[in-house]
């Protein structure tokens, strides 16, 4: 995709910088053909001396008026809808100035609107009007900034048009007799003014062009080019008899036609392009994904079809691997949606190395690929494929200057085994998918008995939001004693589902689900209020106080108003903030600047904070000397085999340390053994909780803990 971009930059570069060279040879051809013609004076004046009657000044001017009405027309009469400021201003002066260049024609010695009397002082002054309309307009126009008009507008431009040649022309002819030792003396100003608002005119456009310099206003500084040369050309001969005055006539014409090609790349060629571009562009992302650049979800489905058609026995096969990324709801909620468009463009660019046919490589849409694997010769194939495609997304993924680790989940289905259709070989493949996300990291092929499984889960997803109307979910609390003295000192709240049909249903089962669909901002809400208010009711029965600990799920976590939600929690339930400790997972701590800001607040609240299953991430350590963090929470893998294993050992030892050289404290989770108890004291961890102390219980049981620890 890069390189297409690339591509697309250099092309347009280089067609700047050809317009940019024209312009530049549009200076020096100018200046040439003035040093030629005035090398050439003598030999030029014979020529065109025979030329010096009416009729040749007369064929220019009308050449002169033709192409000044072709500028009106094509700019009043073309893509109305798109009608401009500087359109509609250009080609509106440019009327007025082509008829005023015919008038002075006609008012010349022998034309219908000399004057004896006048001489030919109003044609000079015509032409003269005509010149300073021409610089003053132009520099006028590209000095304001462009905005759209309505088509409504050209009916009064046109007004104003006829209005100002009429008006200017009826002064010009008015006067009876003029001053010419004043004209004379107004002559040079006039030249110089002229020269010096042409060259105003082009400067302007080439700054405020500084950055893009369209084609189309190079253009017109070349135009202007041209007119300067022209004034050039006509000041030098203002005194010649002969026939060169209509070398400045010519190099005018050759000006006007310029202006006529800048208002054409304006109004027709550049549309024309940008609507070609739009045309491809709109279809460019209807069969590709604009983050990633791969092919979509419409194009796997015409190519799945494709495949279909072309497959004629049951010996040709092909399969569909469907990819999911594991965790990437929880990456994008706790590093935000920018770093995961990262991930997922990092993802795209190692399938497109994956298959050799990058067409057959596509983004369904969030976090889910397929690869189309065409002309299998067996079923094995697509299963190395799998593996091998685990392997890719498995391998580290460095993103700014961090490293990170992702996985990722992989259905197979194979046609014909797996479906006959793409609405029944995707169905399979998803279910396949879904079925390896239970364990993560992982493929499966599909077989009949997932969809069962997926029923299930579709069910149980469809059963959570009633079970919460229903009051099927409750809490039950495990003790958090002190090792030193072994006093009860805390409990940790632990949601239950106790389903009408199926029992209990594990946590591992729906909160899964739960953070997916995005419910459990609601169940975390209840798990704490009711936590909370557990606590304080105990406190009301005169036991002692004790610290209630909640988890917080990273959808929780990143809500913008968590704070305002649990000061609120705490005030309808009158629990002192001291008594409210909030576990957090690692994750959450990956975005350094957000964490920061909301772990400020929540300190500035009063509760405390804790980091749950300490070590089983990938974050970096530094956050610990960062984040206002009172305490780790060992993960339950590190001390089941703490007494056995010597790395397991080693880790604890190792966590302990650190927290205790940083002030924090230190909570081992799983203990069930006192060989555990004794390990742990020697290495200094304050807390501990699990089964040696005991099971998870429900509130009206964990009084009874009170009641032990009292005696």
């Amino acid at each position: 995709m890069k390189k297409t971009t690339d591509a697309c930059s250099w092309g347009k570069n280089s067609l700047i910088n050809r317009a940019e060279m024209k312009t530049v040879g549009t200076v020096i051809a100018a200046i040439v053909i003035l040093l030629i013609l005035r090398g050439l004076d003598h030999p030029i004046e014979t020529m065109l001396s025979p030329m010096k009657g009416n009729a040749a000044p007369l064929l220019f001017e009308s050449l002169s008026f033709s192409i000044c009405f072709a500028v009106f027309i094509v700019g009043w009469m073309i893509f109305t809808e798109t009608l401009c400021r500087q359109r509609l201003m250009v080609t509106s002066l440019f009327m007025g100035i082509g008829l005023l260049d015919v008038l002075s024609t006609m008012s010349t010695s022998g034309m219908i609107l000399y004057d004896s009397t006048t001489g030919e002082t109003p044609s000079m002054m015509l032409n003269w009007i005509s010149q300073w309309i021409c610089g003053i307009g132009l520099l006028t126009v590209f000095s304001l900034r462009n905005s759209p008009v309505s088509p409504r507008v050209r009916k009064y431009a046109l007004l104003v048009i006829i209005l100002s040649v009429g008006l200017i022309t009826w002064l010009v002819f008015r006067v009876e007799s003029w001053n010419l030792i004043l004209l004379n003396a107004i002559q040079p100003l006039q030249t110089v003014s002229v020269f010096v608002l042409y060259l105003a005119a082009m400067i302007v456009i080439l700054y405020k062009h500084r950055v893009e310099r369209p084609q189309a206003m190079l253009t017109i500084v070349q135009a202007l080019i041209w007119l300067f040369i022209a004034k050039v050309e006509e000041t030098i001969n203002m005194q010649s008899n002969g026939g060169q005055f209509l070398l400045s006539d010519c190099l005018k014409i050759v000006g006007y036609y310029y202006l006529l090609k800048g208002i054409y790349y304006v109004l027709i060629e550049e549309p024309y392009k940008q609507r070609k571009k739009t045309e491809a562009r709109i279809q460019y992302l209807a069969f590709h994904d604009e983050l990633t650049g791969l092919p979509n979800r419409r194009f796997f489905s015409e190519r799945v079809q494709g495949e279909l058609g072309r497959v004629v026995t049951k010996t040709n096969k092909f399969a569909i691997l469907w990819l999911d990324l594991d965790r990437f709801k929880t990456i994008n909620d706790s590093l935000g949606h920018a770093f995961g468009d990262q991930i997922l463009v990092t993802v795209a660019e190692r399938l497109r190395c994956f298959n050799h046919k990058r067409e057959n490589v596509f983004r369904l849409g969030g976090d889910e690929f397929t690869v189309l694997l065409t002309d299998l010769e067996d079923d094995r194939q697509a299963e190395n494929d799998a593996k091998k495609l685990i392997g890719l997304i498995e391998a580290p993924m460095k993103i700014g200057s961090s490293i990170y680790h992702l996985t990722g989940s992989v259905g197979i289905a194979i046609f014909p085994e797996d479906g006959g259709t793409l609405g029944a070989l995707l169905q399979n493949a998803d279910t396949a998918m879904y079925s390896a996300k239970s364990t993560r990291n992982n493929w499966k092929r599909y077989t009949v008995d997932m969809n069962m499984k997926a029923k299930e889960r579709l069910l149980l997803e469809n059963e959570l939001r009633i079970a919460f109307e229903l009051d099927q979910f409750r809490l039950v609390y495990q003790p958090l004693v002190e090792l030193e003295n072994e006093q009860l000192i805390g409990a940790e709240a632990l949601i239950r589902w106790d389903h009408p049909l199926k029992g209990e249903i594990p946590p591992s089962e729906f909160i899964p689900i739960c953070e997916e669909s995005g419910f459990i901002l609601q169940l975390g809400e209840w798990v704490l209020r009711t936590a909370c208010k557990q606590a304080k009711q105990w406190q009301d029965q005169g036991f002692r106080k004790i610290m209630i600990s909640v988890n917080l799920s990273v959808r929780q976590f990143r809500q913008h108003d968590l704070c305002e939600r649990i000061e609120k929690v705490l005030e309808e339930t009158g629990l002192e903030p001291e008594w409210l400790e909030l576990e957090l997972t690692e994750s959450m701590m990956a975005d350094v600047t957000f964490a920061t800001d909301v772990l400020m607040r929540l300190k500035q609240i009063g509760v405390s904070l804790s980091i749950d299953d300490f070590g089983t991430g990938y974050s970096s350590l530094s956050y610990l000397k960062k984040f206002p963090i009172d305490k780790l929470k060992i993960d339950r893998t590190f001390v089941n085999d703490v007494l056995t294993n010597q790395y397991d050992a080693a880790i604890v030892s190792g966590i302990s340390t650190l927290a205790n050289n940083l002030k924090l404290k230190v909570t081992a989770e799983g203990v069930e053994t006192s060989g555990q108890v004794d390990f742990l004291r020697e290495q200094l961890c304050q807390e501990a909780q699990g089964f040696l102390y005991s099971q998870p219980v429900p509130p009206e049981q964990f009084v009874a803990l009170f009641h032990a620890d009292e005696r």
